[in-house]
């Protein structure tokens, strides 16, 4: 029964390395112009980006869920966004580097099957495997792995369960902060999974709150789930394969 969410975990570990390492998998690079979204009482001024029946034509793949998000862009902070829309067990990872291409953060998202029931539930059942199996895997590349209690967040409109702390690469001796969210959708089993990579040099994340300064939470905030695109009514985007051939 965990086995589907040990490799997505597995392959999001392996995504984080590429991303760490500043590498733009292939994909779609584009810039962050674009328009002012508002969401409550907050504006995020950024690229909209949607899994829709235009990702299904760019990418050739159908994932079994759909979304719309804003790509931020801070009036203060110059940046790049390259999109990649074939990582390595999820549906697209975003990077985002400095003008002189720094690496400042990532955001990555999967598809995960939730089993289906009440939402109190849904979250508790996927708790305990955040905080057991995420901090395990990144001890497998990372040193001195950091983790805070698994808690219940809002993203956005929407419940998740979210696991946070730090680590230390030893290739170059930066630390980062991660961020795990599972987002159940409301309507489906087939739901989301979000992490989130932040360069410590560039935004220090002092406590878990702090991430929804970042541009990854900027962009979560905005999230709208949808319905699949036509077509990925299956097992996503090359998810479970992908994460497999990840964890071999």
């Amino acid at each position: 029964m965990l086995r589907p969410f040990n490799l997505i975990i597995a392959a999001v570990v392996v995504a984080g390395i590429a991303l760490v390492l500043s590498v733009t998998l292939g994909g779609t690079s584009r810039n962050s112009e674009g328009a002012a979204q508002s969401g409550g009482d907050d504006v995020v001024i950024g690229l909209p980006y949607k899994v829709d029946a235009g990702y299904v034509r760019r990418s050739g793949q159908s994932p079994a869920v759909g979304f719309e998000i804003i790509l931020p862009k801070r009036s203060d902070d110059a940046h790049t966004i390259g999109i990649d829309e074939k990582p390595t067990g999820g549906i697209v990872q975003f990077n985002f580097h400095s003008a002189d291409e720094d690496f400042l953060e990532s955001l990555f998202i999967a598809p995960i099957p939730i089993a289906a029931g009440d939402m109190d539930d849904r979250l508790a059942e996927i708790a305990p495997r955040l905080a057991e199996q995420g901090p395990a895997l990144l001890r497998q590349r990372f040193e001195d792995v950091t983790a805070e209690p698994v808690r219940e967040v809002m993203v956005g409109t929407y419940r998740a369960t979210e696991l946070t702390g730090t680590y230390l690469d030893p290739r170059d001796e930066a630390r980062y902060a991660y961020r795990f969210l599972a987002l159940p959708d409301p309507e489906r089993v087939q739901s989301l999974y979000a992490v989130s990579h932040v360069n410590q040099a560039y935004q220090s994340i002092e406590t878990p709150d702090a991430f929804a300064d970042t541009l990854s939470g900027k962009a979560l905030s905005m999230l709208r789930l949808t319905a699949p695109p036509q077509g990925g009514s299956g097992g996503g985007s090359g998810g479970q394969a992908g994460a497999t051939a990840a964890s071999e």
